[in-house]
């Protein structure tokens, strides 16, 4: 089920995908480095979040006004309702940010401010963002991995790909995290020995995949089209299903 917009239940039903993920994902990045202050830049109900507190970090999220605070899974006092397609700056800096899967739910013209605003809050940068086909509700901006790197890289930040090919093959984790996910890192720091653990296992090549988990789904849904195409009562049913929803 795909909601029509945020307020029809989106973020509950994304929730468990979100919470399984972030179970395997926090842990594994915080071996690695570990933030003691973390924002997250849409963060929906807080799922994220969630788990970085539960492992002794201070947390901050902001996300749009359509977020209802009574469902948060973070203290309300921890959330700031924000316009993510306008420029943001909440005037302090933070060890780790986030955002997740939100970047292509921004406005094409948008997106330089989005990825700058961004960049003003730390120098340590957990992202992810939808390819083009992904599919999904309000996706306006779907792109590949260079976009982003290019865009990062216009604000002094490096690309180090070091998470995804440790999680490719975890089937606890929503494939659109495992197949794109990226760190990146202010380039002035890049030698930090804080962050010598990423970059030591940075990928040589941050190319753009394609998961095989959205390849079965592609296929499976090609093949469901066929089967529609083949049979005319079926055919109209689906139409007529479609036409249904949009009445709504």
């Amino acid at each position: 089920m795909t909601p029509k917009d945020y307020k029809d239940d989106f973020h509950a039903i994304h929730f468990q995908n979100s919470i399984d993920s972030a179970n395997e994902v926090v842990p594994l990045f915080l071996s690695y480095f570990k933030p003691k202050k973390v924002l997250d830049i849409g963060c929906g109900l807080g799922t994220w979040l969630k788990i970085f507190e539960e492992n002794q970090c201070d947390i901050f999220g902001i996300d749009g006004d359509y977020i209802a605070v009574k469902d948060l899974v973070i203290g309300s006092n921890k959330f700031k309702p924000y316009n993510l397609n306008l420029e943001y700056n909440l005037q302090t800096k933070f060890d780790l940010v986030i955002s997740l899967e939100v970047a292509e739910h921004i406005l094409p013209e948008n997106a330089e401010i989005f990825i700058e605003s961004m960049c003003l809050h730390g120098d340590v940068i957990l992202f992810s963002a939808a390819i083009p086909g992904q599919e999904g509700t309000l996706h306006y901006n779907e792109q590949y991995n260079d976009y982003w790197i290019d865009l990062f890289s216009q604000n002094g930040y490096q690309c180090v790909d070091f998470l995804r090919h440790k999680i490719w093959n975890n089937s606890k984790i929503s494939w659109w995290y495992r197949q794109n996910i990226l760190i990146f890192i202010k380039e002035t720091e890049i030698n930090n020995p804080t962050y010598d653990l990423m970059t030591k296992e940075k990928s040589q090549n941050q190319n753009s995949y394609v998961h095989p988990e959205l390849y079965k789904y592609k296929c499976a849904k090609v093949e469901g089209l066929e089967k529609l195409v083949n049979s005319p009562t079926k055919l109209l049913k689906y139409y007529l299903r479609r036409v249904k929803a949009k009445l709504k």
